[in-house]
Parts: C-alpha cells; sequence; structure tokens
C-alpha cells in the first residue's frame, strides 16, 4: 500500500473511544473519551471490496489513513470535522509499519450514533 503524499491528510479527525452507559433516567447515556486527533485521507472503498465486506457480515465503507495511533479496535470510532461518523472494524499499521495507521471503517448515518464533531 503506497504511503499518502504530501496534502493527501486532508481532512482533521478526532478518533475517540465510545462507552454507552445508562442515564439517571433509565435511558442511553453516552461518554467519548478522545484518544487522538489526526489529519486523515477518507477514501470510499470500491464496489467490489464493499460487496465482498457485505458477504461476510462487515459493512466497510471506507479506508481511513492518519498518522499513527496504536490499540484502535472496534470500541474506537472516527469522528471527522465535516460531522461524518465511522465505527473503526479493522485497524493496521500501514505496510507494517510505524508511521501510519490504515483503518477500514463503516460510516453511520447521521443521528444513529454519536454526536456531532466538537
Amino acid at each position: 500500500m503506497k504511503e499518502p503524499g504530501s496534502g493527501q491528510l486532508d481532512l482533521r479527525v478526532t478518533v475517540r473511544i465510545r462507552n454507552d452507559g445508562e442515564s439517571d433516567d433509565g435511558g442511553l447515556q453516552s461518554e467519548f473519551i478522545e484518544v487522538a486527533k489526526r489529519w486523515a485521507k477518507v477514501e470510499p472503498l470500491g464496489t467490489a471490496i464493499y460487496t465482498g465486506a457485505k458477504q461476510t457480515g462487515d459493512d466497510l465503507t471506507h479506508r481511513i489513513t492518519f498518522r499513527r495511533v496504536k490499540g484502535l479496535d472496534t470500541r474506537h470510532e472516527i469522528l471527522c470535522a465535516d460531522g461524518r461518523l465511522f465505527r473503526v472494524r479493522r485497524a493496521t499499521a500501514m505496510n507494517g509499519g510505524r508511521v501510519y495507521t490504515v483503518v477500514d471503517a463503516e460510516e453511520l448515518e447521521n443521528g444513529e450514533e454519536g454526536e456531532g464533531y466538537v
């Protein structure tokens, strides 16, 4: 996989962990723990990859690349400055290195999960 070139990391994102718990009134209350802020490249996945992901039960819609964040897993979300929200499905070090993290993610519909960019 080719590392991003100059200017390709052009969208500000916040990597966070979402913890859901019960609120005082018995409803659901979400708490967000910010892990990192990064400049990122967000790309939609091609239809062949998306179709293959659907067949395996993963709802992969986008690939997100940014400077390394260790320990990402499915508890994490990526919130973009433009308001889009993604759930991490898989994360790996690009080319096995220590510079970039590549995330395969599922875009969540507006209002489905989380809140707008803070």
